[in-house]
């Protein structure tokens, strides 16, 4: 007797579910080929064994060149390029090239003059503090931070009493201005009430040399000095802040020990008034100006005045570093390596800031090395590429290392994080396994030969997905196939979806560019090109779709079962015992790729206590969901271009501020 409808509904389910459990099995095939070849079978390398190797083979040490895009970065560059400076290679062989827009500055100008113009609206009353923009509010508090400052460490009570504050005293007044200034920001905006772990991140940030005990003793003197500055704002530009000040005076007091609310009232008032009346009277002269886009620079300066300042920095400290070059791309270069400048604004892409970077290497360059603006590389990553540069220069002309983008992690969205962990997974993995198939080539943490970047023509500044193309390019054209580099770098991932999903609808878009291209191109020969664009479709278009279509299988299950048109019956106890461990499995493999890739996260923005930390384990449940959106903008990719509404232009990444490092 054959099965019924509903029988057969459900061995199909099953069947299917089946399947994407061996699909899911494969990781451990790849883990056991990755660690097999690469990641167990690295060399143990240092400085004087390189060097040593060198002098034998009668060459000298390879010279890198690393170039860094930085196009609106500050955030992070300070951060990067601290990093970048202190990698295990000899400094007389390595340079680091930080690639920023013209076209930034340009905007940022424009900016600060508009900001000051709506402050003085502000102060004028032309506008009101709540149609403000953030950046002016935070401008605002900036001058009055230097102006509340400024009163403590020079004025006295009337009974003669020193308003000095010996723990802020210590430190540089820039650091001491910019903890003042971010901790009254970060309580205006959590309305009074903040953490106390953010707000010793801001000193901790601030000056990252201090010991836990240095912040015990700064913090709560920083907050005494915030009082004042936000009861000036409240009395100039927001009658309805008062219960906003009375909760920051309470947690002022429960972190001043020795001070009640009543002395930091009085004290908060009597410097306040001061403040504000200062604030009024620069307001009729050049001072504020002068003052407040001198705060707009520290707050929101562009990547050029951040690289600037830690080349003088690096400079003054006395260590010997590598060379760290500025190099900055003219707002009309056109965009093609060697190319020259229109006279008039061309569109800013990645390949376009690389090719105008690559016309500053130092002659003695072997190899160029590419690291996106907030990449971690690690540390030994340099000696391996010098290794293998010496030993194998032929079959290390291209060198992919995999991305951790995983060190945001706690400023994700719990989707973000799942995703974060998954591609760790898969380049941690899968990437050496996919370099039997595809010439992949990332666009960071990627080291490429000079001479062959140059006999290719550089990168192509019109492709959303420039880095494929060039390891595409570089097969079909000079035979470079890329080798698997067993040393990671952990990067950011967009912390929410829209920014997720823009960042992979851009490579997807660029991935069918490439596809496109070898069709409109004939690059190398006619048999090698056509096998690389099957590949390419069956990775892109058929993989995109398969999965997609696979995302909605549990949920048209889950309607079949609620209507009763699936019978389980048909499989015996332990079909339905090996179907209910699946799940268990993927989330237990979730929580394990977590653990595994701690290392790489930020902690300072990690959750305090038992409840946070269940909150974060509980998004990773969020599997089955993020899984269905995990092909989402792939697939999005495809039905765009179907219509011609496929992106045109590059879209930068948004980046997670960091915490500033010390050298």
């Amino acid at each position: 007797m054959g099965m019924t409808t509903a029988e057969t509904l459900y061995v199909i389910a099953f069947s299917v579910y089946l399947l994407f459990f061996l699909l899911f099995a494969r990781f451990f095939v790849w883990k056991s080929y990755s660690e097999r070849n690469y990641w167990n079978s690295r060399p143990r390398i240092t400085q004087a064994d390189l060097t040593a190797l060198a002098h034998r083979m009668g060459t000298q040490v390879p010279f890198i060149s690393v170039l860094v895009p930085a196009r609106n970065e500050a955030d992070v560059i300070e951060n990067t390029i601290r990093h970048l400076v202190a990698l295990n290679y000899p400094r007389d062989s390595l340079e680091i090239l930080i690639v920023t827009d013209e076209k930034e500055i340009h905007g940022t100008r424009d900016e600060r003059q508009r900001l000051f113009k709506e402050v003085q609206a502000l102060m004028y009353r032309r506008l009101a503090a709540a149609q403000a923009s953030q950046k002016a509010r935070e401008g605002i508090i900036a001058v009055l931070s230097d102006f509340a400052l400024a009163e403590f460490l020079s004025k006295q009570f009337e009974d003669g009493r020193s308003l000095g504050i010996p723990e802020l005293c210590l430190l540089p007044a820039k650091e001491r201005q910019a903890i003042v200034r971010d901790i009254s920001i970060e309580i205006l905006n959590c309305k009074g009430a903040p953490k106390m772990k953010t707000l010793r991140g801001i000193v901790k940030s601030a000056c990252p040399w201090l010991s836990e005990l240095d912040i015990d003793r700064i913090y709560p003197a920083s907050l005494a000095v915030s009082m004042p500055v936000l009861a000036a704002y409240t009395r100039l530009f927001d009658d309805t802040g008062h219960p906003v000040l009375k909760k920051a005076i309470n947690h002022t007091a429960r972190a001043n020990h020795g001070l009640t609310q009543d002395i930091i009232l009085r004290m908060t008032e009597f410097i306040a008034a001061r403040v504000a009346a200062e604030l009024k009277a620069a307001a009729r002269t050049k001072e504020l100006q002068r003052k407040l886009l001198g705060a707009l620079k520290d707050m929101y300066p562009t990547t050029q005045e951040v690289v600037v300042s830690v080349q003088e920095d690096l400079k003054r400290n006395g260590m010997v570093h590598p060379k760290v070059k500025h190099v900055v791309v003219p707002f009309d270069f056109q965009g093609s390596l060697g190319g020259g400048r229109t006279g008039t604004s061309a569109p800013s892409t990645k390949g376009r800031a690389l090719n105008w970077g690559l016309s500053f290497l130092d002659p003695r360059s072997e190899i160029c090395g590419f690291y996106d603006a907030e990449s971690r590389p690690h540390e030994d990553v340099l000696l391996y590429v010098g290794y293998r540069r010496l030993l194998e220069p032929a079959a290390s002309r291209v060198l992919q290392g995999p991305v951790f983008q995983v060190r945001n992690f706690y400023s994700m969205s719990p989707f973000c994080r799942i995703a974060a962990l998954y591609q760790a997974i898969a380049h941690d993995w899968y990437l050496p396994w996919l370099f039997r198939r595809l010439p992949f080539v990332g666009g960071t943490n990627v080291f490429v030969e000079k001479k062959l970047l140059f006999e290719i023509g550089g990168w192509d500044y019109t492709v959303l997905t420039e880095d494929l193309e060039l390891g595409v390019r570089a097969y079909l054209l000079d035979s470079a196939w890329p080798e698997y580099l067993p040393y990671p770098s952990s990067e950011q991932t967009p912390p929410n979806f829209k920014a997720f999903f823009r960042q992979r609808l851009r490579w997807g878009t660029g991935h069918l560019q490439v596809v496109d291209k070898l069709e409109d191109e004939l690059m190398g020969e006619a048999r090698e090109r056509n096998v690389i664009k099957a590949r390419l479709i069956v990775k892109g278009q058929v993989e995109w779709v398969a999965y997609q279509l696979a995302t909605f299988v549990p949920p048209v299950a889950m309607i079949l079962q609620y209507k009763n048109l699936l019978d389980p019956h048909v499989l015996p106890p332990a079909g339905h015992w090996m179907l209910s461990t699946f799940s268990v499995v993927y989330l237990g493999f979730t929580v394990y790729a977590f653990r595994r890739y701690s290392r790489y996260l930020d902690t300072s923005l990690a959750p305090d206590g038992l409840v946070s930390w269940l909150v974060v384990y509980t998004g990773l449940m969020l599997l089955p969901l993020a899984a269905f959106m995990f092909p989402v903008p792939y697939t999005a990719a495809l039905l765009l271009k179907a219509v011609g509404r496929e992106p045109k232009t590059w879209v930068k990444t948004p980046r997670t501020g960091e915490r500033r490092l010390a050298i």
